[in-house]
């Protein structure tokens, strides 16, 4: 009973020093607090962190439990389920079976369970990609026939294209069939070949030929951790045609304006990409049609210019006559018919109260067709609504300056001075920098002020930048302020100082930093603009007096300049205002 006791304590002593998945002995255990098995922790961290990209759900190995590789159990080097490292060099650490590696009866039963193991972790490979195959392949049939359902417009060169890329993406994953087919075939041959030779040898001859069957079993393992199906996902493009947009024109007193021939031309409509289109009616006939025909044309009155499919069609109480075409519309000129229906025809079969009335329509050729004009209506609108928004909030200084010898400065906590930068309405400024920081925030921050060195105190926003070479390391910061001359207002905890020095900023002992200061809106621009022209005329205005009393109140030669260039100033910047280029960012 001893004995048989004492087999089995050392038999489970080795198989819980034995790692699940790598079968080796354990280097770092972790315990799984659901079945407490052993794992060794860089195993079980790659087998978690493998589960977790495939599946989103990491479970353990052996219980198929969630878990998380933070659950898991450390145990400590000297507890009873990790012994310290024998020193003296009996024991291979790397014998799974340590000294009872050469029982025959042990190493049989050792085997067994590799390869019954190995067979299960092939068999949820192998049904993991079958059902995924199957899988993939009524996803590509799903969305095949939901498509075919909604293209009931669509030619017969439509369908042929979308059967073509449904077969393609079928072939596809057929041929990611045969590679994986093939790739099981090579590892199933490899572990049917261990099992053969497990089956044909005694429990004795078995042992001599134990490594080369857990080196089979190993190797099948580690080939199926890369058995996986990478299909791109799916999607069919299709040149579906879209829906015209369409309008009505009516016109009136046909006899009468028929003498006259005078063009009639229907309301601006819209269409929905936001081009804008107009028909043009000439009731006697145009050039080659005059007292022949009607002639009719459409013409995009603005919006993007391009390809498009138009229809123009004649309303009558028994059928209508209609004309359709695919053009390019370039802006202001038309596309239509000359001879767009005869005159008598006209008066017999269409004229109603001296009236006639038409429908037109237009759309793009295809979705694609579609989807680029209104990426360009888009980007117009876009460019639009940033021209308005530096309208409604114009810069009046934007201006990048480089600080030199910003290392010293910083050791000496001293304050560096860019050079002075005039604004587009009278201002003079600069920054103060202190990069090693401003009163208590010495040694620790790098803190900025802006200085209005002359001019008159308002209100304006600032911004200050410093730059990177990586846009996205920029330090941007902006406040609102009516400052003073000479009174520098700004940021004590701008940037820090570690952050400073060994993030990149400084570049060949220099710092790249852009300013940029505004007035509220345009209205205040306008209004300092005024403020500041005040100022100028009001200290030319004594000089001015002194010359009137000196010349018997007669303009001297030397005032007209002075109002002149003064005048042309005002004028030329009220002209620039909302046309002025935007800097470009210099980072």
């Amino acid at each position: 009973m001893a004995s048989g006791s004492e087999d089995q304590r050392v038999q489970w002593a080795n198989e819980a020093r034995q790692c699940l998945i790598c079968f080796k002995h354990i280097d770092d255990p972790r315990l799984c607090p659901q079945c407490s098995k052993l794992f060794c922790y860089s195993c079980i961290r790659q087998w978690l962190e493998k589960a977790n990209e495939e599946s989103g759900n990491p479970v353990c190995p052996y219980c198929r439990c969630a878990c998380r590789i933070d659950s898991f159990v450390k145990i400590l080097e000297g507890s009873p389920l990790y012994p310290p490292t024998p020193l003296d060099g009996k024991r291979n650490s790397s014998d799974p079976l340590g000294d009872i590696s050469k029982d025959p009866e042990q190493v049989q039963k050792h085997l067994e369970k590799v390869l019954l193991e190995t067979q299960g972790i092939f068999n949820e490979t192998e049904g993991r990609v079958l059902q995924e195959l199957d899988k993939q392949r009524a996803l590509v049939k799903q969305t095949k026939d939901n498509l075919i359902k909604t293209i009931n417009l669509m030619v017969q060169q439509e369908f042929k294209e979308i059967h073509q890329q449904f077969h393609a993406k079928i072939g596809e994953i057929d041929a990611w069939a045969d590679i994986l087919t093939k790739k099981l075939e090579k590892h199933q041959f490899t572990l049917v070949s261990a099992k053969a030779t497990f089956e044909q040898n005694s429990p004795a001859e078995l042992v001599p030929k134990r490594s080369e069957i857990e080196g089979s079993c190993a190797l099948v393992t580690e080939g199926l951790k890369t058995v996986s199906l990478n299909v791109k996902p799916h999607c069919f493009k299709s040149n579906l045609i879209p829906e015209p947009t369409t309008w009505k024109f009516s016109v009136g007193k046909y006899t009468s304006i028929r003498r006259t021939n005078e063009v009639q031309y229907s309301d601006l409509v819209t269409d929905d990409i936001g081009s804008v289109w107009r028909l043009e009616v000439h009731p006697s006939g145009f050039d080659d049609a005059k007292n022949t025909s009607l002639s009719i044309f459409l013409q995009l009155y603005s919006g993007t210019e391009g390809q498009y499919h138009y229809a123009i069609e004649l309303l009558g109480r028994s059928g209508n006559h209609r004309y359709e075409d695919e053009a390019y519309f370039e802006l202001r000129k038309g596309w239509g018919q000359n001879h767009f229906i005869d005159l008598k025809s006209l008066q017999e079969s269409f004229l109603e109260n001296d009236g006639l009335e038409l429908q037109f329509s237009v759309r793009a050729l295809n979705l694609i067709d579609k989807y680029a004009k209104m990426k360009k209506r888009a980007d117009s609108l876009a460019a639009e609504v940033e021209q308005l928004k530096k309208t409604a909030h114009p810069d009046c200084l934007t201006e990048v300056v480089t600080i030199r010898n910003v290392v010293d400065a910083i050791k000496a906590s001293t304050c560096l001075y860019s050079d002075i930068l005039s604004d587009d309405i009278g201002g003079r400024w600069r920054l103060q920098i202190f990069p090693g920081g401003n009163a208590e925030c010495k040694g620790l921050f790098m803190s900025i002020f802006i200085e209005l060195c002359s001019g008159i105190p308002n209100k304006y926003e600032f911004t200050v930048a410093v730059l990177h070479q990586n846009s996205k390391k920029v330090v941007k910061k902006t406040l609102e302020y009516c400052i003073q001359p000479s009174l520098p207002f700004g940021w004590k905890t701008f940037l820090g100082r570690e952050e400073l020095i060994n993030n990149g900023y400084i570049q060949k002992d220099s710092l790249s930093i852009r300013l940029t200061v505004k007035p509220p809106n345009a209205t205040q621009k306008l209004f300092y603009f005024r403020q500041y022209h005040d100022q100028a005329i009001g200290s030319m205005c004594p000089q001015r007096k002194e010359s009137v009393v000196s010349n018997d109140s007669r303009p001297t030669t030397s005032q007209e300049p002075i109002e002149s260039r003064l005048r042309k100033s005002s004028i030329s910047f009220v002209k620039n205002l909302f046309t002025k280029t935007p800097s470009t960012d210099q980072q």
